[in-house]
């Protein structure tokens, strides 16, 4: 399944993140660097930079880097807490986005990958003309390009919120059609059962906003891109792809990337 994840608004679930459409996955930070590591010292690695993420994303949403002043924030930095981060390294953390907040912005790059395949970057920085410089630097000797052509070209682009299953079926179709969701979806994971809301990108943040009016549990909010077309790739292409992608996300900037391989023969 897909894993896919907002670029402003992150609202990523504590304790577990979903995946939708196997086939299409993502490669994220935290997944590729387990393959970079050794077991042992991936594992730490691995979570703290999840956790990370989440501190991150959750003050992004709230609007605040104060956990008194954003409820989610504050459940966030309890979970990683419970998971042993150190209060140094929270507070370290929370100072730096405190200083950096308002300068911080994020994108979707299209990127022209080695073997002709597509690869679409989030980019989360507050110094987006330095991240760029060092991204082609990078593309360079990988034998990539920024495309010209628009993301839409490449990969259909919803926006995905993901919420407890509180309200029967059509009760939360009659909300999704109030809230201006553009489609509703009944799904289960671990035996457990969620809705999923599509809208597009831009309504995000609103329609989050109204369906918290009415009692859901927001759980997940998140891009989807699911690419077009795809192609398959060699295993020999196949490592030269993972090699370009462990490369750009040796940028801290670069939290995402998503393709369009075929991820049937990984």
């Amino acid at each position: 399944m897909n894993q896919i994840f907002r670029i402003c608004i992150f609202n990523r679930n504590i304790y577990k993140s979903f995946e939708i459409s196997r086939r299409f996955a993502g490669h994220s930070k935290w997944q590729n660097v387990k393959h970079i590591k050794s077991e042992k010292d991936s594992t730490r690695a691995i979570l703290f930079l999840r956790l990370r993420k989440m501190i991150r994303e959750a003050a992004l949403e709230g609007g605040s880097t104060k956990p008194t002043l954003n409820t989610k924030l504050a459940r966030v930095i309890e979970y990683c807490k419970k998971l042993n981060m150190p209060a140094a390294t929270i507070n370290n953390l929370l100072d730096k986005l405190a200083n950096s907040k308002e300068r911080t912005k994020a994108t979707l790059i299209e990127i022209n990958g080695p073997k002709n395949c597509i690869m679409i970057l989030k980019i989360v920085s507050d110094n987006m003309a330095d991240t760029k410089s060092h991204l082609n630097t990078i593309l360079k000797k990988i034998n990539a390009k920024v495309s010209v052509g628009a993301i839409n070209s490449s990969f259909e682009h919803n926006g995905i919120i993901i919420t407890n299953k509180k309200f029967e079926l059509e009760k939360a179709m009659e909300d999704a059609i109030n809230v201006g969701a553009s489609d509703i979806e009944d799904i289960e994971d671990d035996d457990k059962k969620y809705y999923k809301f599509i809208c597009e990108p831009q309504l995000l943040s609103k329609i989050t906003t109204k369906l918290e009016s009415l009692d859901y549990q927001i759980i997940d909010i998140r891009d989807e891109l699911i690419p077009l077309f795809v192609i398959k790739l060699s295993d020999d292409d196949l490592k030269i792809v993972k090699l370009a992608q462990e490369r750009l996300l040796s940028l801290d900037e670069i939290e995402e990337i998503y393709d369009n391989i075929d991820h049937d023969n990984l």
